[in-house]
């Protein structure tokens, strides 16, 4: 039977579950409000997170949610599908906020961190990067995002940033090698509060997706 007919003979005027549903119509389950709702907090804090989880698991999806919620006129969201191709994540982050990237890895690095902060200072618009397939990121490419994320004497960041991969990636930070970019993205939320906020902003959340449906 052809799923056109399937749809006729259920009364479905489109083919249900799929991907392009729309943010609005997904369920709102309590793993993924958690979700959305830590994500949230993390572009407000301009924080650097991480969201693992199975191939699956719905870490899109609360992506795709919690952006969608964002004030186009206050917030720009830069989106890397695959950080092993194209220009590499640097360019790609200099591309979106309307920049030439420049060649060389040493001079790309502050003209992407100029970048964002200028989007903030000069168009007032705060920048959230996100980074799917993130366990495939070089060792190279944390380091770059760690320094972005360096502004003020390590007082503050330019953006938010999450990096959205499989569980690899979190077992991944743990090496010796990426002993900066782990410390600089401390976890501990326990159980399903938020972070408490005592005297201070947190610079990090993670977050594992449940497997509530």
């Amino acid at each position: 039977m052809s799923i056109d007919r399937l749809c006729a003979y259920y009364g479905f005027g489109r083919v249900p579950f799929g991907r392009d549903i729309p943010p609005s119509a997904l369920y709102r389950s309590t793993a993924h409000q958690e979700a959305v709702a830590r994500l949230s907090w993390l572009i407000d804090e301009r924080g650097f997170g991480i969201l693992t989880g199975e191939v699956g698991a719905g870490k899109s999806v609360a992506v795709r949610a919690t952006t969608s919620a964002l004030d186009p006129s206050r917030h720009q969201a830069i989106y890397c599908p695959n950080p092993t191709i194209g220009r590499g994540l640097l360019g790609l982050i200099v591309s979106a906020l309307g920049g030439s990237p420049r060649s060389h890895r040493a001079v790309l690095v502050p003209q992407a961190a100029e970048a964002l902060a200028m989007a903030e200072a000069e168009r007032g618009r705060r920048v959230l990067v996100v980074v799917e397939e993130a366990h495939l990121l070089l060792s190279d490419q944390l380091e770059d995002l760690r320094m972005l994320g360096n502004d003020a004497m390590d007082s503050r960041s330019p953006a938010a940033f999450l990096l959205v991969g499989q569980p690899t990636l979190r077992r991944r930070l743990r090496q010796g090698a990426l002993a900066a970019v782990d410390q600089w993205s401390v976890t501990g939320w326990p159980g399903n509060r938020l972070p408490p906020r005592k005297g201070g902003s947190p610079r990090s959340c993670a977050w594992r997706p449940g497997s509530e449906g």
